[in-house]
């Protein structure tokens, strides 16, 4: 029923801005809040997505025992590897790594270049989160002509240049709702380049084979990347 209704608040838009066109390589701080019934998981992480270099960093995360994640979509025959690293004795050790759940780097949960947001995202209105005026764009995530996300994005109404504010994730696949997922941007800013170091996989990086472990919802759950409609949202947080 949510969803319906968000589809007809959305043949009714009024006219108004165009979706902003983000940088696709930038850095911002994010809070996550993700939601299946009762139970609710919070976190907190530094992302940098490096797009020309098709490569993503979530470092500093907190609620895990791996603080940094590094995906890396030109690896495994370009199906891409997230290595999950452990920083102590001041450097990283990667622990092991898993193939993405998602094909691109503009597919990952928190990518502001998706072609589904490039190509159907529609404004919906107005909104004042966190006291910044924001504008409201609206798409879904489609298998076929089945609606499998819905997506809404709030973007700085008053910035000088695209600012992400907000994302919100409604998962419903099939009709069924399973949950939602709430990324809050902040400090966001686009960058020329990244030091090698935020991709940096340490000492260990030889020895950092593929987990035994990727199937598990915790696992899925540390990477931005889990939250699309096929897979049941992790929720387990027993690191």
């Amino acid at each position: 029923v949510a969803v319906a209704v968000v589809v007809g608040v959305v043949l009714g838009a009024p006219a108004g801005p165009t979706p902003p066109v983000y940088p696709i390589r930038w850095q911002a701080n994010e809070k996550i809040e993700v939601v299946e019934g009762p139970e609710h998981v919070f976190g907190t992480s530094i992302s940098h997505f490096d797009g020309p270099n098709n490569r993503t960093a979530s470092t500093n995360q907190t609620n895990s025992m791996y603080d940094t994640i590094v995906t890396n979509w030109n690896e495994n025959s370009g199906m891409g590897k997230a290595y999950y690293i452990r920083t102590y004795g001041g450097e990283r050790h990667c622990q092991f790594w898993c193939t993405p759940t998602v094909p691109f780097v503009c597919d990952a949960a928190d990518s502001l270049c998706s072609y589904d947001y490039e190509h159907k995202a529609t404004y919906v209105g107005s909104e004042v989160v966190d006291g910044v005026n924001t504008d409201k764009f609206f798409w879904t995530e489609n298998l076929g002509p089945i609606p499998m996300n819905s997506l809404l994005l709030y973007t700085a109404a008053d910035a000088s240049s695209p600012t992400p504010v907000r994302m919100v994730r409604e998962i419903h696949p099939f009709g069924k709702t399973i949950g939602n997922a709430t990324i809050d941007f902040t400090n966001f800013q686009p960058v020329s380049s990244f030091p090698e170091s935020v991709f940096d996989l340490g000492p260990d990086e030889k020895y950092c084979g593929e987990g035994d472990s990727c199937d598990d919802e915790s696992i899925k759950f540390l990477l931005h990347q889990h939250l699309v409609a096929t897979q049941k949202l992790g929720l387990n947080n027993n690191q």
